[in-house]
């Protein structure tokens, strides 16, 4: 369920002429404030317009979450956010939001905030799923939606491309990444395990500890080296003009990790969306994100194809159930459903996690 808004806009305009005219030592105006109805799952995001110096800006804005009102995670780094944007438009070419600045002070709006360059292009819906039809995909043909999934792994190997420590002898400021020192796997699973512990609060879901086990009990042999991660890797959190991405979206996940953590997440986010499409017996998109084609984009890409990927498609397919306990207890919390009498039922695609580890 995406956060609702309070907000007001006319009071956000004046609030955010006074800030911006503090950043740019000169008055200006905000106009066209806009609050998009569903802003997303885990943050609150606001569109507006800046008139100042004879030229007007559109920029976008995220906001940290309440973090008393059943926030999606424990903590929400708006710093970590905005440095591996500017990390990934400093050392690659894969188009990122230019992150124009970073407002920690919570007295501003309530709750720190990133201000971007707002940038051009179409984007996938989660709700209603694309699956359901609606979206640019329903005009695209079979080899247009192939190709469109194939581009985002494209994106992803650029991304795992980047050389972290030329970007540290650069001068560039990691210090927002965890420590790369250490088995990656173990650093993973154990935070999923903390997740999973603060999500579920009194909760006990046994299909979300039985997947902990068995991926302990499966670990990849050879996960290669460890790499960014973009974290929400999907078709989703990318901006499109046609089949040319225009902005890679939604860093809220960043982390360090092999490969096949981003590869493993394309390929289940798109499985767990085709499965919602059989469930209402729809169509769908069965071509999109096809695992041949995922890895094998990937790979042309300069990425090498990730080894044990059933493991990450498990382990994305874990994250998915443990973010979703957050999510569907929120849409309890504000009265949109019934609690289940089996917690388990929080987890909408539980049957598909349960036979992924049979």
């Amino acid at each position: 369920m995406p956060l609702p808004s309070k907000r007001n806009p006319e009071q956000l305009a004046r609030t955010l002429e006074q800030w911006f005219g503090r950043q740019f030592g000169h008055l200006c105006t905000v106009s066209d404030v806009g609050i998009p109805e569903g802003t997303g799952m885990s943050s609150e995001t606001l569109l507006f317009t800046i008139h100042h110096d004879g030229k007007s800006e559109s920029v976008v804005t995220r906001l940290s979450p309440d973090m008393n009102d059943w926030p999606v995670f424990p903590v929400y780094d708006l710093a970590a956010q905005a440095g591996a944007m500017r990390l990934v438009g400093a050392f690659s070419d894969v188009p990122v939001p230019n992150v124009r600045f970073l407002e920690t002070d919570q007295s501003i709006l309530g709750s720190p905030f990133i201000v971007m360059d707002r940038v051009g292009g179409r984007a996938l819906p989660d709700m209603p799923p694309y699956v359901f039809g609606g979206s640019y995909m329903d005009d695209f043909g079979v080899d247009q939606r192939r190709e469109l999934g194939r581009e985002v792994a494209r994106l992803q190997a650029r991304i795992h491309g980047i050389d972290l420590a030329e970007a540290a002898s650069a001068g560039f400021d990691l210090s927002f990444l965890p420590d790369r020192n250490g088995d990656a796997i173990d650093r993973l699973l154990a935070e999923q395990r903390a997740y999973y512990d603060w999500a579920r609060g009194d909760l006990r879901l046994p299909v979300i500890e039985r997947a902990l086990q068995w991926l302990a009990q499966h670990k990849p042999r050879n996960p290669g080296p460890t790499v960014i991660n973009w974290g929400d890797a999907r078709p989703g959190n990318v901006l499109f003009d046609g089949l040319n991405p225009t902005a890679v979206l939604d860093w809220e996940m960043i982390n360090l990790g092999p490969a096949g953590v981003d590869v493993g997440w394309l390929i289940f986010m798109h499985m767990f969306f085709q499965s919602l499409a059989d469930v209402f017996q729809m169509p769908g998109f069965p071509e999109f994100c096809r695992r041949d084609d995922v890895v094998g984009a990937y790979v042309e890409a300069g990425g090498a194809a990730p080894e044990d990927l059933d493991w990450y498609i498990v382990y994305g397919s874990l994250r998915f159930a443990s973010i979703a306990i957050r999510t569907s207890l929120r849409e309890v919390s504000y009265g949109n459903r019934e609690m289940p009498d089996d917690p388990e039922d929080l987890i909408m695609h539980k049957a598909l996690l349960y036979d992924q580890i049979a």
